[in-house]
């Protein structure tokens, strides 16, 4: 008897050499594929692995269930951002005004508008994601450069779909908004990973090394990294 494989959608992109399954919650099973291989090679891929992928679904099948939950569910009651040490409660109050706006204030997030419609909750409350994520981040990253001797050309904040962060050729740190969600220990190891990638614009040896060096523990934190996207709220994911 053949074993049921589990769902998955399938991406294609120019720079795969290989077939790549992977699992996330917020995707479930991809299968990247070449551009150029047959749609018959993600089910093979799929069949040759399906015991690894059901048990990696099964694994992220809690934190699936939340992403996937009605927007009216995913509204929150608080907001965290774990690494600044603030805490917001989230007040909901209906108004005549089109839209939904969330304004900061004393402590509490108010949302105004027409807040029956949640989607639109959650687009307001991401924008104000945004603009507490630009206001704030660039802010500690600033922080650690000034006594590490090193200044970014440029510092960017953007909804990066796979990295926390990344650093270019030409000096510019672009940040993960959702950055602003992590344990501080987190938060400062991803910056510092990024402002070493200013002396050395690789993962070579040396590079790990001066992070070692200007953060302590760097090691754990890295292994750790992979269960960082768990502190990013449900409401917060698009």
């Amino acid at each position: 008897m053949s074993a049921t494989l589990p769902d998955y959608s399938v991406r294609r992109s120019p720079r795969a050499r290989r077939v790549r399954l992977t699992v996330t919650a917020r995707d479930g099973l991809v299968v990247t594929l070449p551009a150029r291989a047959s749609l018959a090679r993600a089910e093979e891929a799929v069949r040759a692995r399906h015991v690894w992928a059901s048990h990696a679904l099964e694994s992220v099948a809690v934190r699936r269930s939340e992403l996937l939950a009605p927007a009216s569910e995913r509204l929150p009651i608080h907001v965290d951002l774990r690494g600044f040490g603030e805490r917001f409660t989230v007040d909901y109050h209906q108004s005549a005004a089109a839209g939904v706006r969330v304004t900061e204030r004393d402590g509490q997030l108010v949302a105004t508008g027409d807040i029956t419609d949640a989607e639109e909750c959650l687009r307001a409350l991401r924008r104000w994601r945004d603009r507490a994520a630009r206001e704030r981040l660039p802010v500690v990253l600033g922080a650690h450069a000034a006594p590490l001797g090193v200044s970014p050309q440029r510092v960017t904040v953007r909804g990066q779909r796979s990295r926390w962060g990344s650093c270019s050729s030409r000096g510019t740190i672009s940040l993960n908004r959702d950055l602003i969600f992590l344990p501080r220990h987190m938060l400062d190891y991803i910056l510092i990973h990024e402002l070493a990638h200013l002396v050395h614009p690789n993962h070579s040896r040396e590079f790990h090394a001066l992070v070692s060096h200007w953060f302590e523990g760097a090691s754990d934190v890295r292994r750790n990294m992979r269960e960082a996207s768990h502190y990013v709220p449900a409401w917060a994911v698009e």
